[in-house]
This record gives C-alpha cells, structure tokens and sequence, in this order.
C-alpha cells in the first residue's frame, strides 16, 4: 500500500510538469504569433516606424530561437521594404545585407531567395525596372532548382507590374495567367492577379469585349474575398468610361486616393460629360500641382497665352497641337544653335586652310619671280657672248669678204636680237598671265576670308549677348540686405566656353535667406538653358514657401519629365534663418561644401572640414524621387564655402587636379575679413595652380558668414 502511494504521487508530479511545459509552450506560441499580427498591423505606417523596427526586432530574435525561417526572414524583408519606402534607402540595404549574410552563413536557400526577392521589390520602387525585372527572373530560377513547392505569386505580379510599365501587353498577360496557376493563391493576389489581366487589355488597342469579361471575373473575386486594392478601383472608372456610364465614371474617379490619379481622371469624366467649364478648372488645378515649382509670372503667361475655354472638343486638341509645335520649335532652336556652333568650327578650319594655301601661292609667286630674273640675266650674257663671236669672226675676215660679212653679221645680229626680244616678251606675257590669274585667286580667297571673318564674328557676337543674358540671370549685388548687418555674402561663376552650365542664387524672404548652388552636365548652349530653367525653378519654388528638400524633389519632377538626352544638375540647397543661425539643407549629388570653424586658431586640423551628408541623387535623371534633407542647428560665427567641381579639378598642364585637400588646407589657414576676399584668395591660388594651361570646366564659389 505505501509503496503503490508513493508509485502515485511520482505520477502526479510528472502530470503537472508536463502540463507546465506545455501551458509554457502555448504562451510563447501565443506572443509569437502576437508580434506577427502587430508587425503587419503596423506595416506601411510610417508615423509609428519607431513601434515597427521595435516589434520586427523582437520577433527576429524570437524567430531565431525557434528557427522559423519563414517568419524570421518575411520580419527583415517588412523592415527593409518599409524604411526604403519612406526614403531610407541606405538602412534598407544594409539590412538586406545582414539578411543575405545570415542566409549564407546558415546555408538557407529560402533566406537567399527572401533577400534577392526584397531587393527587387525596393528596385522596382525606385523606378530602377531593368535591374528589379533581373532579380525577379533570378528568383524565379532559384525557386526552380531548390524550392520547387513555394509560392512565388509575388513574384509574378512584381514582373506584371514592370512590363505594364512598359507597355508590354502580352508579358502583362502572362505573368496574370502564371500567378492564377500558383498553389494555395492569397486571396489579395488572386484579386491582383485578375486587376492585371483586366488593366492589360487597356495596352494598344482598347478592347472591350475582353476588358469587360475580366472585369467581371475580377468583382466576382472582390465580392467573393471582400478585397479591394488600388488597383482595382482605376479598373471600375476604366469600367465606367468604356462602358458610357460618365456619371458613375465621375463619382469613382472623386474617390480615387491618390491625387494626381484623382485630378485627372475627374477632369476625364467632366470632358465627357460635356462640362467643359468644370474640366477646365480641374485641368487647370491639376497644372497648378504638377507645375507648383513655376512662379506666379510663368503660370499667367501661360493661361493668357491659352485658348478660353470651348464647348467644342476639337479646339482643346488643336490647342493641345500648338503646345506640341512650340516645343518641337524649341528643340530646333536649341539644334540650329548647335549648328551653328559646328559652322563656326568648320569656317575655322577652313579660313586655316586657305591661309596655309595663300603663303604658299606667295611663295609660289617670288620663286616665279626669282626665275625670271635668273632667265633674264642668263638671255643677257648670251647675247654678249654672240656679240664677241662675231667681233672676233669680223676681225678674222675683215680683209677678204668685209663687206660681204658685214653685212651678213649685221643681219645675223638682227635677226639675234629680235628672236632674243620676241623670246622674252612672250615669256614676259606668259607670267604676266599667271600673276594675273595668281592674283585673282588670292583676291577671291581675300572675299572669303572677309565673309568668314563676318559670319564669325556674327556668332561671337550673339554667343557674348548670350553670356550676357545668362550672367544677368544670377544676382551681382553682394551689399543686398543693407538692413541685414549680419549678412556677409559674396559669390564668383567663371564659365569656361562664353556660356556655362553653373548657376548659383540667394534672396532673402522675410528673416530666411535661400541660397543654391549647381552644376549641369555638359558645357555651353545646352547647359547653359538647362541653368536657366534651374535657376527660375529653384527661385518661383523657394518663395512658394517649400523645404530645400521638397525644392529639389519638385526641381526633379520638372528637369526629369521628357528627358531624353539625360541633362542632370547637381545641387545644394539651403535655407538659413538668420536670426537663429538653423540651416535647413538638401544636396542633390553635388559637392560636399567647407565648414570653417572661425573661433579654432589658423592651421588648426580641426578648424576646416568637408559636411558629411546625405547623397541624394542628381536632380534630372528620374522621376519621382523623394529628396532627403537636413540641418545644422546654428551655424554663426561659422564660414561656408559651397563650390562647382570646376574649382577641385582645375588641371594645370601636367593635368595635375587642384584638389580637396588643398582647398582644405587653404580654409584652414584663411584669416577670415569678408567673404569677397575669401573668394578671391580662392579664385588665385586656383590661377597660381593652373598657370598658363586652359580652363576645362566651369568655377563657381559662395562664400557666406552669418552674424
């Protein structure tokens, strides 16, 4: 009996520890599953970033733990796609990196495939298609040869995405047919999948039979899982529109989410409907916010220079034509320009040419000269050879036959001096004809070289006025805020043709100075408009009251639309409230300015350096970025020196560079008086370095001091 109690009480004890164990379990599988549910409900929240990363990082690690590789590495590629959705590209691919790193060093082939496929999906965010369209390619190949089972359907709708992009109609197709054959499909891809097939018939040639069909399957879908994504509420105002329902066209299109979708879609809907009045205005707000960055006096010139509104539709398209023809005539302008440049090359040359063949028709011309004079001479001693000869003759026989042979010599004479005079005079009026004909070409090659010589200096001329325009487009008045004591400020723009692609400008609104710097890629005609159009965008957005960042990104937005010759500019921006010394910042791939900190003693290490910063992307090359800005709290007492690449990689004649390092030495040792002489020691110790070798690129220096 005691030892079957005992037998008992053991049994007892085992019960309660494994259902210890196993309630433990269940809270850890619980928390686990928690923190997943808190992950996605945070996800594409970018106000609660902080509470994300925090919840991502607990569930890596618990998912580490438990080794579930699914779950651990769907965390990092939320938390990758997340920061480079709110522009934190950088911290984006440092975490695909350490997700790919752990893939490799623990052999995961799932982890491999989530990084490459996390990498694509944030390259197709940046509008980088060609190289997001490689890694889903190589995805789809992995999951071919080592995950055979897994879903890949975001990977097809990815793929579907960039060939829509593209206009590819039938991939589009493709790619929507393959995600429908995917196994176990989510309800939010099925109905992805149906939006792509039904948008896809949009491509070329509308066709409604089909559109209509696959619409049809697709709200049977939405109604059957209760999902809705963007994409298909554009696919019911296409469904309205081509099925003649304007009205309801019109309320889908005023609910779209996004804006500019929103603005045109509605003004599509009005001009359908006929209410002109209506999809003016809507079209003329759409303009106002796509082209906020033109100033006030761009945006009336272009509404009076636009046809009032008609009832009749074919006005709008013939207005629309116009528009079209302006600008090609732009664009023949700026070719003919080119052109003209090229024939001033061409006459150039040619007027060298004809100066090498003028100095050698003269050389030509005193050898001929030379020559007659030696053949006269030499006609000369002949004659006074024969004239002895017959002296001597005479005397010998002037005792038989004197008379005889008198007057034979006399006739002989005769008869030598005429051949000798017809001889020369034909001579003569041979080379006079080749001096004539000499003559005349030199006087025809004088006629040219003075008309080259006017068309040249036609273009000379024309290319200074240029130079004058665009020199006058940059301020020159360095005393402008007399009522601003604290303000010294002082620039310099050097260009290397007659006309440069730098730019630079300030103004002060209210207590806030606004200062920029640029640089155009390319050198004379084309760069220098390009520095126009930049200079008036950076001056109307400024004063509309924008960040340096949001200045840039809608700089962007206007250089980067139809930029088929891939024109960029580099370019600091900033905004300095002077009463605080705060500078609000933003760099677009330019050079990173110099920090002088006056209250360091000259020749300290630590008193100049370069600001380290974001690097943002030129502005011009793609459309839709985000730029990043920043600040520096005060910046008093402090000099700042912002510059063109044309003053580091001045070369001299042994193509030696100018340097970073020597213009931070130079700031290093500058005994600050004022920004202008700062400028100018600057500008002489580059002439100093370059010597007598020619500029290479435009120079451009700001130098400013607050307070």
């Amino acid at each position: 009996m005691t030892v079957w109690l005992k037998y008992n009480k053991w049994i007892a004890c085992l019960c309660l520890l494994a259902a210890s164990v196993s309630v433990t379990a269940q809270e850890k599988t619980a928390a686990i599953e928690q923190l997943r549910k808190d992950m996605y409900r945070l996800f594409n929240k970018p106000d609660s970033l902080d509470k994300f990363m925090q919840v991502t990082d607990q569930l890596i690690e618990v998912s580490k733990q438990k080794n579930n590789e699914e779950l651990l590495y769907k965390a990092w590629a939320n938390q990758a796609i997340m920061l480079s959705q709110i522009g934190k590209r950088q911290q984006a691919l440092d975490i695909i990196k350490v997700m790919s790193d752990y893939a490799r060093n623990n052999d995961s082939k799932y982890g491999l495939f989530t990084s490459t496929q996390t990498n694509a999906h944030i390259a197709s965010g940046l509008r980088m298609e060609d190289q997001a369209e490689e890694l889903y390619l190589r995805c789809i190949n992995y999951k071919e040869q080592y995950l055979p089972h897994l879903n890949i359907a975001p990977i097809y709708l990815g793929l579907a995405k960039i060939y829509y992009n593209k206009g590819k109609k039938g991939k589009v197709l493709e790619m929507a047919e393959k995600t429908l054959h995917e196994p176990d499909l989510l309800p939010e891809h099925l109905v992805q999948a149906l939006g792509y097939r039904c948008i896809a018939t949009t491509l070329g040639r509308d066709d409604k039979e089909a559109f209509n069909r696959y619409y049809a399957e697709l709200d049977k879908a939405r109604q059957k899982t209760g999902i809705s994504m963007n994409l298909s509420k554009r696919l019911d105002v296409y469904h309205a529109e081509l099925n003649g329902d304007y009205e309801k066209m019109l309320a889908l299109a005023q609910g779209l989410k996004s804006k500019m979708d929103r603005m045109t879609m509605t003004a599509r809907a009005y001009t359908l409907l006929g209410r002109w009045e209506e999809a003016y205005h809507i079209q003329v707000a759409y303009k106002k916010y796509c082209d906020s960055i033109n100033s006030a006096e761009s945006r009336n010139l272009a509404l009076s220079q636009s046809l009032a509104l008609d009832a009749a539709r074919a006005e709008n398209e013939a207005k629309d034509l116009k528009l079209k023809n302006q600008q090609l005539e732009l664009e023949h302008i700026t070719d003919e320009l080119e052109q003209r440049r090229l024939e001033e090359k061409a006459l150039n040359l040619s007027l060298e040419n004809q100066s090498i063949e003028l100095l050698n028709r003269g050389i030509e011309l005193q050898n001929i000269a030379v020559k007659l004079e030696n053949d006269s001479l030499d006609r000369h001693n002949k004659d006074l050879q024969l004239s002895e000869w017959a002296s001597k003759m005479e005397a010998q026989k002037q005792t038989e036959h004197a008379h005889r042979v008198f007057i034979i010599m006399l006739t002989l004479i005769a008869l030598l001096v005429i051949a000798s005079l017809a001889f020369i005079l034909h001579r003569r009026n041979k080379h006079s004809k080749e001096i004539e004909a000499a003559y005349g070409k030199l006087e025809d090659a004088y006629n040219q070289l003075e008309a080259t010589t006017t068309a040249k200096e036609r273009i000379e001329s024309e290319l200074r006025i240029a130079r004058e325009i665009q020199m006058g487009m940059v301020p020159h008045v360095f005393n402008a805020f007399p009522e601003e004591s604290g303000i010294d400020l002082y620039a310099s723009m050097t260009p290397a043709k007659e006309v440069g692609g730098d730019l630079y400008d300030f103004f002060l609104k209210d207590k806030n100075l606004y200062i920029c710097v640029g640089d155009v890629s390319g050198k004379g005609v084309p760069a220098s408009m390009t520095m126009a159009v930049a200079v008036n965008l950076f001056r109307s957005t400024a004063k509309e009251g924008f960040t340096p960042a949001q200045i840039a990104t809608h700089i962007n937005d206007a250089l980067s639309a139809d930029n088929e010759k891939c024109i960029f500019v580099t370019m600091f921006i900033a905004e300095i409230d002077i009463e605080t010394g705060r500078m609000e910042f933003c760099n677009a791939g330019h050079n990173s300015p110099v920090f002088v900190n006056n209250q360091l003693q000259p020749q300290d290490p630590d008193r100049a350096y370069y600001i380290d910063m974001e690097p943002n992307a030129p502005v011009g090359l793609w459309p839709e970025l985000e730029y990043v800005g920043e600040h520096i709290d005060n910046i008093k007492g402090y000099t700042l020196v912002i510059y063109s690449d044309g003053l580091t990689e001045a070369e001299n004649e042994e193509q030696e560079q100018h340097g970073e390092e020597r213009l931070l030495e130079l700031m290093r040792n500058d005994k600050f008086v004022n920004a202008e002489s700062t400028v100018n020691m600057i500008l002489d110790d580059v002439a100093d370095h370059v010597g007598s070798a020619d500029q290479s690129d435009d120079l451009t220096i700001l130098c400013l001091k607050i307070g």
